[in-house]
């Protein structure tokens, strides 16, 4: 048999035992610190396993030698210690996390999961000026400077164009909502993933995609790149990815108000995760079906629902899960008209978007605080609350959330039969669809409280 015979039947077992741990440390990490506990352990254990590999070697040596044949026997213990130490060395090795160079927008706002298992795909050596630029953006990142960051991500991706490097540019493009440079470095990033053998980056990139059609109300076409995505995951054996993506498809058929579609994925994506063992995944699964029974108006079933993701969220240490399930939890109470217990818990959802640094969060939960002043029939107060949550868009970047929160201030000078005021507060809404390129449901109510405010106006 020809060496190089034998070098390729021992290296496809092999291909195969890392091919396992990879899949093991991904659905582990949110389980347990698998690097906290390789940290510890690793080196002790490799320095014992040098140790017993001196030893054994020097037991065979003097085995041979017919005055030291007693300890021929002993020499099986020792080869086989050995190799059990080495055994568990590389467990520990293949349970390594990820490069630290991971997306870093994370849970995006409106319940988004940007960071839909990207951490892998990531190129494991950078040149110096692209390694300075990924530690640039994600320090701007952390410090809330959303359109610094994705300077930095693109300058990243002009050095060396690298699919996972356009994947953190875009996911960054979508939160300051500068869709058309979003969608031209992410399709750029598509047509690069093809030359790779894995299929993570460009299912990352297909998720990602989807979140970029569902921000612009493209819900078919948001919903069709989810479930390319999924399919690639599954090709890959990552559960947690297919659940990840198949969670945000059944959030864009929620609204595309296809229910049956919406309830088909969701149960798909739970049972992705439940084999995935993480909690998170598991967390937002339910989060996602408390949202799906508030819009059916199953709402002692939904308030049921939030309490079990927010036990896992809390179990995961997930801050940003924490104030999506205290928003969930408003939702469910204001739609029973239980105004004080929804105010709330958005005030509730507030502090923890705070305390996580969330700022779109943040607004979401002011606009939200708005909506029950108005019902209380306070809109002056409501008034100031949009206006808060305006401002935090503005300074987040989000053209989309300004948007969004600008209809409501529209609304509110309405009430208080503002007409003017109200007609501008509309356009500039209308105006800012439009630079984003959204349609749909959202564009639709604006269009129509326009024309309504403009006959007030003329009868007036």
């Amino acid at each position: 048999m020809s060496p190089l015979f034998l070098s390729v039947h021992m290296f496809v077992p092999f291909c195969k035992i890392e091919a396992f741990f990879s899949t093991m440390r991904r659905e582990c990490q949110d389980v347990i610190d698998t690097d906290h506990i390789r940290k510890m352990v690793q080196p002790a254990l490799l320095r014992l396993c040098i140790a017993l590999s001196i030893a054994t070697v020097l037991v065979l040596l003097l085995a041979s030698i017919p005055v030291f044949a007693w300890i021929a026997p002993g020499r099986s213990i020792f080869l086989i210690g050995s190799i059990v130490c080495w055994g568990i060395l590389f467990v520990l090795y293949s349970l390594r996390q990820d490069d630290p160079r991971k997306i870093v927008s994370a849970q995006g706002p409106g319940g988004d999961i940007l960071q839909i298992a990207t951490h892998h795909a990531l190129p494991k050596r950078l040149r110096k000026e692209e390694e300075d630029l990924f530690s640039l953006g994600e320090n701007q990142f952390r410090n809330r400077d959303y359109a610094g960051a994705a300077e930095s991500f693109l300058r990243a991706v002009d050095e060396s164009f690298h699919p996972a490097v356009a994947l953190n540019a875009g996911a960054v493009l979508i939160l300051i909502a500068d869709f058309e440079r979003a969608r031209s470095v992410l399709s750029e990033g598509l047509l690069q993933a093809h030359h790779f053998t894995s299929h993570h980056l460009e299912a990352a990139l297909y998720a990602v995609s989807g979140v970029l059609e569902a921000r612009q109300g493209n819900m078919q076409e948001a919903l069709a790149a989810y479930e390319k995505a999924a399919d690639l995951f599954q090709r890959e054996g990552d559960r947690r990815g297919r659940g990840d993506a198949l969670l945000n498809g059944a959030n864009a058929s929620i609204h595309r108000g296809d229910w049956q579609r919406a309830r088909q994925m969701l149960v798909e994506a739970m049972r992705s995760h439940s084999r995935s063992g993480g909690r998170l995944g598991r967390a937002n699964a339910q989060a996602c079906r408390a949202y799906i029974q508030i819009e059916c108006d199953e709402l002692d079933e939904a308030l049921l629902t939030i309490e079990r993701a927010t036990e896992l969220y809390r179990q995961a240490r997930n801050t940003a899960g924490l104030s999506h399930a205290s928003m969930l939890r408003g939702n469910a109470h204001f739609k029973r008209f239980e105004l004080e217990k929804a105010l709330k818990s958005y005030e509730a959802s507030s502090v923890l978007c705070k305390e996580s640094g969330d700022l779109l969060g943040e607004a979401s939960a002011k606009v939200n605080v708005g909506n029950v002043r108005f019902k209380q029939d306070e809109v002056a107060a409501a008034l100031l609350d949009y206006e808060g949550a305006l401002e935090v868009h503005a300074r987040a970047g989000n053209i989309l959330g300004q948007a969004r929160t600008l209809s409501n201030i529209g609304s509110a000078l309405s009430r208080l039969r503002r007409i003017e005021e109200a007609i501008e507060a509309l356009e500039s809404a209308r105006l800012l669809y439009d630079r984003i390129g959204a349609r749909g449901r959202m564009v639709d109510v604006v269009d129509r409280l326009i024309e309504r405010l403009k006959k007030r106006k003329r009868k007036a």
